[in-house]
């Protein structure tokens, strides 16, 4: 059996259209993945690394993904987007959560030799267009924020400094200084971001804004990071089963209301209407109809056609049927 099953997954795979790379910038979810969200996601959450540039997001962005460290500094070229594995403590809450590497102004490369050029070699419109935080609002339904800023660089704090007001005050930001490793080097005093983010005004019912060191070379500051995760995931819930509980309201008014209407229905008029759909008559409503005071009013009458002899040779009498109570009554 088990040879037959191999045998019909290499048929169809051998069938299967290549379907090619994935685009640029998206990584291919893991088999594990797949199998966890195959089940249906209850939460859709949204995080975005930012920083400048060399302070280490795209080794974050693939440390997040279990990846080893990578010692070479390659430039990202453009938003990256990626599927981490997390859960929030024992839970069987399945929480799909999305990190994007996210680059300010994308490193724009030379069109291929095989394209078309539509203008002159050497212009700055011959390079070809890459997704950046100038191109889309990455603030967007994004649930948090890591920023980074690298402890020897000085200047990666001044970006620091400068971010914070643009981020809308309902995220939560945790901001990292990397390179723990190199504290001997760093420019950065270890006062700085605690004063800064202590003296932050961001407004009332803001979210958070937390500080803590990393070194992803060793690894430490991960788990914080991973421990963070349950601040927005948990305003997320919260929003989600707010959402839910206004819905529950109205739905049980709406009931509430139902059920007012059809106790105030009145019983003989629901036994004419059974009886005439019995005749085969189609009535004109089946319960007492309600005024705009609010008062039962019970159905108009209707005329009724009851043919009394062969066709052609008397003509059919008229009868007028009332499905009032009263007149039920007194034919009964």
């Amino acid at each position: 059996m088990s040879f037959l099953k191999k045998l019909i997954k290499k048929k169809d795979e051998e069938q299967r259209p290549n379907a090619g790379p994935p685009p640029t910038g998206v990584q291919t979810m893991s088999a594990e993945l797949q199998l966890k969200y195959a089940k249906g996601v209850q939460y859709n959450m949204k995080v975005i690394i930012k920083g400048d540039r060399n302070v280490g997001k795209t080794t974050l962005f693939l440390r997040l993904q279990g990846q080893k460290f990578r010692e070479e500094y390659l430039p990202t070229d453009e938003i990256q987007v990626a599927n981490i594995q997390w859960s929030y403590k024992a839970t069987d809450d399945v929480v799909k959560v999305e990190v994007w590497d996210v680059v300010d102004k994308a490193r724009r490369k030379p069109t291929s030799e095989g394209s078309l050029k539509m203008r002159h070699e050497g212009t700055e419109e011959d390079l070809s267009p890459k997704l950046d935080a100038q191109f889309v609002d990455v603030y967007k339904g994004t649930h948090a924020v890591i920023l980074m800023y690298d402890m020897t660089k000085m200047w990666t704090w001044k970006y620091v400094e400068q971010e914070i007001p643009k981020i809308p005050a309902h995220i939560p930001v945790v901001i990292l200084a990397n390179c723990r490793d190199m504290g001997l080097h760093r420019t950065v005093d270890v006062d700085t971001p605690g004063y800064f983010v202590s003296s932050l005004d961001r407004g009332e019912d803001a979210a958070s804004v937390r500080f803590t060191e990393m070194s992803l070379l060793n690894g430490f500051g991960l788990k914080y990071l991973h421990a963070f995760f349950n601040v927005p995931f948990l305003a997320l819930q919260r929003d989600t089963l707010l959402k839910q509980l206004e819905a529950n309201t109205r739905e049980t008014l709406t009931i509430h209301q139902e059920l007012d209407i059809l106790g105030e229905a009145d019983y003989e008029n629901i036994l004419e209407s059974v009886k005439l759909k019995k005749a085969g008559i189609k009535p004109e409503s089946d319960v007492s109809s309600t005024s705009s005071d609010g008062a039962l009013r019970p159905p108009p009458a209707q005329t009724l056609t009851i043919p009394t002899g062969n066709k052609g040779t008397k003509p059919s009498q008229s009868v007028e049927t009332s499905t009032r109570t009263n007149s039920h009554n007194t034919n009964r």
